[in-house]
């Protein structure tokens, strides 16, 4: 990514910074001065809700992104957040965090914060969340344009249609939000990872009958959902997941919890959808998937030691594809393996790990994922 990547999305958008730390603030406010229209700051957060109010007064439009530390005297960040969301529930945020604040950040999440930005700062990642949300940004006020051309097209259509629409633009403002959260919690790798889950799982689904179980749906709503697998990431400290060494005991049993906490993030958002249209979202089976990917056939995996076909086949599916990708993946602690040695060890773990009719399916197009994996590694 280079400055004009970001230069392209962010030129034209309006930034308010709010932050105590007075040398934090100024060397970032002259950074994000190079890259937006406007950079208003402000030392703490009752400063910065007088500031957005009064910009909306004089400006008739809010900023496009707020900025704002969590630890603020005065008024918190939180606080400015819930504040902020009373007059604009569509205000694009970044947070600022310190790792010691994962409780804040887990009650930032479900208040639908999707831009998270850990302290100590550093140029390549402040440049990677501004670059990932003012790109988000510029794209909604794109869709919002051409939603208002489209209602003003579709203005006698009857009100079925017109709900048919709202249903779409929901989804998929949840979808954004959803996937952007998850993306700027990991390495530079995690977008390819997670396009190559999205293709594994397609080429089992769509080996799978269709039948009243199992509908055409599925073959679009599983390997969509499997994009947010390992949402619940976001809140474990990176220094545990980027680790090169072995894990402890105690690391161990907090990097599992991010299967628990991604499935309970996903199913208050489906709840959040149902509470509106009366039907559950694709995100009922993404909470599935994030919650149980980690169960084992057996018994034996987390966070509830669910076996067999209790385990959600979503979750069993993408347990296939995510266990390949792993195998097959270079990390800090191991080199990766080739593509025959990942499906002997696949095999080896048929019906101990896998749903053994899945495996078969794994099996009849393996070449088909060796081929996503050179193709977008």
């Amino acid at each position: 990514m280079n400055l004009q990547d970001i230069l392209n999305y962010s030129k034209n958008l309006n930034v308010l910074y709010a932050e105590d730390d007075e040398q934090l603030l100024q060397e970032t406010s002259e950074v994000l001065e190079d890259f937006f229209a406007s950079a208003t700051t402000a030392n703490n957060g009752l400063i910065a809700l007088q500031k957005y109010k009064e910009y909306y007064e004089k400006n008739s439009e809010y900023y496009d992104i707020l900025i704002t530390d969590i630890n603020m005297p005065l008024m918190n960040g939180v606080e400015l957040i819930q504040e902020i969301h009373k007059i604009n529930i569509e205000q694009s945020v970044i947070v600022i965090s310190a790792y010691n604040d994962s409780s804040r950040l887990i009650e930032l999440i479900n208040i639908g914060i999707t831009h998270f930005i850990m302290k100590p700062l550093s140029p390549t990642q402040l440049m990677s969340v501004l670059y990932k949300s003012s790109k988000l940004v510029s794209n909604q006020k794109q869709l919002i344009k051409y939603r208002h051309e489209l209602e003003d097209l579709n203005k006698n259509l009857d009100e079925k249609v017109k709900e048919q629409a709202k249903e779409i633009i929901f989804t998929q403002k949840i979808s954004i939000e959803a996937i952007a959260n998850m993306v700027e919690s990991y390495d530079d790798d995690t977008g390819t990872h997670v396009k190559r889950i999205e293709q594994y799982t397609s080429l089992i689904v769509n080996y799978l009958p269709v039948t009243d179980q199992n509908p055409i749906e599925n073959r679009t709503t599983i390997p969509f959902a499997s994009i947010l697998h390992d949402i619940g990431k976001l809140m474990i400290p990176k220094d545990i997941l980027t680790k090169p060494e072995k894990l402890n005991e105690e690391e161990t049993v907090i990097i599992r919890t991010h299967a628990l906490l991604g499935g309970e993030v996903l199913k208050k958002a489906n709840i959040s959808f149902k509470d509106s249209f009366n039907k559950d979202s694709y995100l009922k089976t993404a909470s599935d998937i994030a919650m149980y990917h980690h169960e084992k056939w057996d018994g034996s995996g987390y966070p509830e030691g669910l076996y067999g076909e209790n385990i959600p086949k979503s979750a069993r599916i993408v347990a296939i594809a995510d266990v390949y990708d792993a195998l097959r993946s270079k990390r800090v602690y191991k080199e990766g393996f080739s593509h025959e040695k990942a499906v002997e060890i696949i095999m080896r773990e048929r019906e101990k790990s896998f749903d053994p009719d899945l495996i078969d399916i794994f099996l009849s197009v393996n070449q088909e994922f060796k081929e996503v994996f050179d193709r977008l590694s």
